[in-house]
């Protein structure tokens, strides 16, 4: 087996419902060595597990997270959507995820920007995490590099990962250094040789996301990149081992 940080994507979003405790579930069953999942927060405060804003995508229902409290989250199907059978699966909260997962996997926590939103979620998390002993096991991201210089203020010795994607306009070495951040998170089109080797010549782990054929995953491999985010994480263990 390639010796690389399987990482899910949303949990196993490739065949369950992202973010949900099926999703993260099915990853641990593949045995990945971390589970990527997005953070906001909601009206009253709580560390929310859910990618977008709004509410419509994958709760069906008008509305942002921001303007919802934890109980009118809860009350909200997210598994609908994806297929019928998952009907009934829930929004978790980062407490609840912390008890799926038990220590299993280590966990990249996306944090999402969101305008005029509740302030504050860098603490939150920190708080959490510290709560459950996870902060070691944990890699914090975003694509909002104002986020993550509050979180290094905060926190000296947390694992931060710079997200970057086309269409950002600041260097995502330069915040890199900014941040000390420990690893690099790229759009797959983006992840080039020359790309790659700049992020190791600035010590940084390099993670490609979101590869999902395994033809590809074997090609980013062989250009060394450390680590890929993927939806279909059972289709790691059909990559073959790299010839010596």
């Amino acid at each position: 087996m390639a010796d690389f940080v399987k990482i899910a994507h949303r949990g196993s979003s490739g065949s369950c419902p992202e973010n949900t405790r099926l999703a993260f579930e099915q990853a641990m069953e593949a045995s990945v060595d971390m589970i990527e999942m997005d953070c906001q927060l909601s009206k009253d405060g709580h560390v929310i597990v859910i990618h977008d804003e709004r509410l419509d995508r994958t709760a069906r229902t008008k509305g942002y997270v921001k303007t919802k409290t934890l109980k009118q989250l809860k009350k909200l199907d997210v598994g609908a959507w994806f297929k019928k059978s998952f009907k009934g699966e829930r929004i978790l909260t980062l407490e609840e995820v912390l008890e799926i997962v038990a220590g299993k996997v280590e966990l990249n926590l996306e944090i999402k920007s969101v305008p005029r939103g509740p302030m504050g979620i860098e603490l939150k998390m920190l708080f959490v995490l510290s709560h459950y002993d996870y902060l070691e096991r944990t890699i914090f991201s975003s694509f909002d590099y104002h986020s993550l210089r509050r979180l290094r203020e905060l926190a000296p010795d947390v694992r931060i990962g710079i997200l970057y994607r086309d269409g950002i306009a600041d260097n995502p070495f330069d915040a890199a250094r900014e941040v000390n951040a420990y690893s690099i998170h790229i759009q797959q089109e983006l992840a080039t040789a020359d790309f790659l080797e700049r992020a190791g010549q600035l010590g940084l782990k390099s993670f490609v996301w979101t590869v999902n054929e395994v033809k590809e995953m074997e090609r980013f491999l062989s250009l060394g990149v450390d680590g890929i985010i993927s939806d279909f994480p059972e289709k790691f263990w059909k990559i073959k081992p790299r010839k010596r």
